[in-house]
């Protein structure tokens, strides 16, 4: 914690000792200060140390639009040797209440929340319950149609050739559209319907959310619990990311939840109406509920101050060392190239190696990206799906470049 002044609080205010009794006043009132100074500290001491005003006031402009009450926003922090040095939300969580976002705000992460489901299959590979050598069909019984080709690697590096679940009917006749109730399961079971594979196993990269949805039965096959259960003994209890869950029950309340909010405007109206769902034109903001409760490629909730947490284990390797990691930033070598997997993606910004990941579904877009070397990362959180988290990371990226930070 940086140093912070002291509190107005002189000895003018405090009256001459008698029988000792101002001096527990004296005490008290040091007390309140020394508590106020931390408290202040605490809300942004880094921010003042590693972003200045300048820079800090900037960033704010980024998100000007949704700096006001009354419409949906962001969750911005900037990590910087694992502490979150910068930390705002702009915007509301909760429209119907006007509710602020703050660090503290727990948002559907999306598809951020592959890394996650990749993190369960590294701590089994590393408690030799699992390889990535394995036959799928070992762990989910409904793929032996596929072959023997099919293994756990090709789901983690998306190289299956499974089909992706929301462009295979679904036996009910509703659209694969998350304000509709469905479950993983539903998924998985619609997705595997097609007797063939759309490629040959390790042959081809295809982008699907099926394959970390598989991931999870693997995982409470080997484990005998729940995902959900799981991902809390494993990797959230651990960290001490007490604010993050698994969402496989729409029914449940979720602390400090964002909900999603699109402008009340012809374009989401028209791709509202296209999946059956009515709303009447007008201004402000349309509601975009999250009632299915799938998970694997999406489904983790999680806030800022937890983000930090798990950004923090890349470089103190809470979770088992830096094997860990390793295996978390491992490409792998197929026969038509070298992929990026695990929920990551491996790329470069302003000549520095960087790890990123964007995430879209009806009530978010976020946005992560690390600077290994740097020990720095970016999270970008928004309630609006139509926010562009990852094109206002950028945004803010550029000051912090031009700020001389990366």
């Amino acid at each position: 914690m940086e140093p912070c002044a002291a509190a107005p609080f002189g000895n003018d205010r405090v009256t001459p000792e008698v029988g000792g009794v101002s001096m527990i006043w004296r005490c008290a009132l040091l007390y309140v200060a020394a508590l106020s100074c931390l408290i202040a500290c605490d809300r942004a001491p880094r921010s003042a140390a590693w972003v200045d005003d300048v820079a800090a006031r900037k960033i704010d402009h980024v998100f000007a639009a949704y700096n006001h009450r009354g419409s949906p926003g962001f969750a911005v922090g900037l990590i910087h040797n694992g502490d979150l040095v910068f930390a705002r939300g702009y915007g509301d969580s909760n429209l119907d209440d006007r509710i602020p976002i703050t660090p503290h705000t727990s948002f559907h992460l999306a598809s951020l929340s592959k890394q996650f489901t990749a993190a369960a299959v590294a701590l089994l590979i590393l408690d030799h319950r699992l390889s990535m050598e394995d036959r799928v069909a070992r762990y989910v019984p409904e793929t032996g149609k596929y072959g023997s080709a099919l293994r756990v690697k090709d789901l983690v590096y998306m190289t299956s050739g499974l089909h992706e679940y929301f462009e295979t009917p679904r036996k009910s006749g509703d659209p694969w559209f998350s304000a509709y109730y469905f479950t993983r399961d539903e998924a998985i079971a619609s997705a595997l319907a097609p007797d063939r594979l759309l490629f040959k196993p390790g042959t081809r990269y295809d982008y699907s959310n099926t394959n970390f949805m598989l991931l999870t039965r693997i995982v409470e096959r080997i484990s005998g619990q729940p995902f959900a259960e799981f991902m809390q003994d494993r990797i959230f209890k651990p960290l001490e990311m007490n604010e993050t869950e698994v969402n496989d029950d729409s029914t449940a309340v979720i602390p400090n939840r964002a909900f999603g909010y699109a402008p009340r405007d012809k374009r989401t109206i028209e791709q509202l109406r296209s999946v059956g769902i009515f709303a009447r034109p007008g201004p402000g903001w349309i509601l975009l509920a999250r009632n299915s409760p799938h998970f694997g490629g999406s489904g983790v909730f999680s806030n800022l101050i937890d983000l930090a947490k798990w950004d923090a284990n890349w470089y103190t390797g809470r979770l088992d060392r830096q094997a860990f990691t390793d295996i978390m930033n491992r490409r792998l070598g197929f026969g038509f190239g070298t992929m990026d997997g695990m929920g990551l993606g491996f790329h470069s910004r302003y000549g520095q190696p960087t790890i990123n990941y964007s995430g879209a579904d009806l009530d978010a877009s976020t946005f992560m990206e690390r600077f290994p070397k740097e020990r720095f990362t970016i999270v970008c959180l928004s309630n609006d799906p139509l926010g562009d988290a990852e094109g206002k990371a950028v945004e803010v990226l550029a000051i912090l470049h031009q700020a001389g930070r990366i």
